[in-house]
C-alpha cells in the first residue's frame, strides 16, 4: 500500500473522530496539489467515485446547496480551492462527506478500500488523458474576454481597475503592481502564492509568440533560469527569477503566462511553491481566464514608437 492511501486512511479516521481535520492532517493531504498522487487527490477521487456509484448521494449533495461539491462531482477540479481563507472549510467538508458515505447502514466493511482504489486509478486516467493539462484559453468557455464581447461567466464578480476587470477571490489581497511611477497591475496575494495580472495595447495581433524568447532571454541576461512550456493556461515561460527576500536574493519559482485579445495582450506572472508544475494552480486559472480588458478604458494611452505598451490601470479610492 502506497504512503498516499494510508495517509488517506488516517485523515478520514482522524476526522472521523474528532469532527473536524486537524492541522497535521491538512498538511498532510496536500491539498491543492494535483500534478502527483497525494492523499488530498485520493479523497477528492473517491468523493467522484462515491458520487458516480450512488445517485441518492448526489441527490443529497444537490439538496444542501453544496456548490463547491456539486463542482467537484461533476468533474470541474478547478473549482476546489478558488477561496483562500474558505479552503480549509471546504476540505473539511469533502471529507466530511466521504465519512458519511463510508458511515451509512448499508454500507460494508471495505467500502472505502474500494473507493481509494477505484480513485487511484481514475485518477491515473485523468492524468494520462491530458485533461488537466490541455489549454484552456479564449476557447469559448474560457476567456481572459474582451470587454465587447459577453463572457460565458458573466455571473463571475469582478473588481473594476479600468482596463482590467479582476475577478474577485474571497479571502485574497489585491494590490497596486508598480512600474515607474505607474499602476500598471493588479497582484492578487494567494497565501503563499500570488498572481499578477498586466494589460498591454497591441498594434498587431498575435504577440505573445513573439514577447516569449524576449521574456526568457532577459531572465537568463539576470541569472535566472527560464525555458518555454505549455500548461492549461497555452504557452508560457518557467523560470526561476531573482527576487530579494528578508534582505537577501533568492531564486523564486515563476510561471509567466500570456494571452492574445483584439488589439491586446494579457500578461499573468505566478510566483509560489508550485510555479514550475504542470497543473496549474485553479486560483490563477480562474484569474487569468475570467479578466475582462477593457482598451476603451486606456484611451490615450498608446505610444507609437513602442511595439507594445504596458497599460496603467485605475485603482479605486476605496475598496
Amino acid at each position: 500500500m502506497n504512503q498516499a492511501r494510508v495517509d488517506a486512511e488516517g485523515i478520514v479516521e482522524q476526522y472521523g473522530r474528532d469532527g473536524v481535520l486537524s492541522s497535521e492532517s491538512l498538511a498532510s493531504a496536500e491539498f491543492g496539489v494535483w500534478d502527483r498522487l497525494t492523499p488530498g487527490v485520493l479523497l477528492v477521487m473517491a468523493l467522484g467515485v462515491a458520487a458516480a456509484e450512488d445517485p441518492s448521494f448526489v441527490e443529497r449533495i444537490a439538496e444542501s446547496d453544496d456548490t463547491l461539491l456539486a463542482g467537484l462531482i461533476a468533474g470541474d477540479f478547478r473549482a476546489i480551492e478558488l477561496g483562500v481563507e474558505d479552503a480549509t472549510k471546504s476540505w473539511d467538508q469533502i471529507v466530511a462527506r466521504l465519512v458519511e458515505y463510508v458511515r451509512r447502514p448499508d454500507a460494508s466493511e471495505g467500502t472505502f478500500d474500494v473507493l481509494l482504489s477505484e480513485a487511484e486509478e481514475l485518477w491515473s486516467e485523468v492524468l494520462d488523458s491530458g485533461e488537466m493539462t490541455r489549454p484552456q484559453v479564449r476557447d469559448g468557455e474560457f476567456g481572459p474576454w474582451d470587454a465587447t464581447e459577453t463572457p460565458v461567466s458573466a455571473g463571475v464578480e469582478r473588481l473594476d481597475y479600468g482596463v482590467l476587470r479582476v475577478p474577485l477571490l474571497e479571502g485574497a489581497g489585491m494590490h497596486p503592481l508598480m512600474a515607474g511611477g505607474r499602476t500598471v497591475g493588479v497582484t492578487v496575494s494567494l497565501g503563499d502564492a500570488a498572481f499578477s495580472l498586466q494589460a498591454f495595447r497591441v498594434p498587431v495581433e498575435p504577440a505573445w509568440r513573439k514577447t516569449l524568447p524576449k521574456i526568457i532571454q532577459g531572465i537568463r541576461d539576470q541569472g535566472g533560469t527560464a525555458e518555454e512550456a505549455e500548461s492549461g493556461l497555452g504557452s508560457e515561460v518557467r523560470a526561476r527569477i531573482f527576487v530579494v527576500k528578508d534582505g537577501q536574493r533568492v531564486l523564486q519559482p515563476t510561471r509567466i503566462v500570456g494571452c492574445d485579445g483584439p488589439g491586446w495582450l494579457l500578461r499573468g506572472s505566478y510566483g509560489g511553491p508550485a510555479a514550475l508544475t504542470d497543473l496549474v494552480d485553479p486560483r490563477a486559472h480562474h484569474l487569468f481566464t475570467q479578466t475582462v480588458v477593457d482598451l476603451s478604458a486606456a484611451e490615450g494611452q498608446a505610444d507609437a514608437t513602442q511595439e507594445i505598451t504596458n497599460l496603467e490601470i485605475r485603482w479605486p479610492t476605496t475598496e
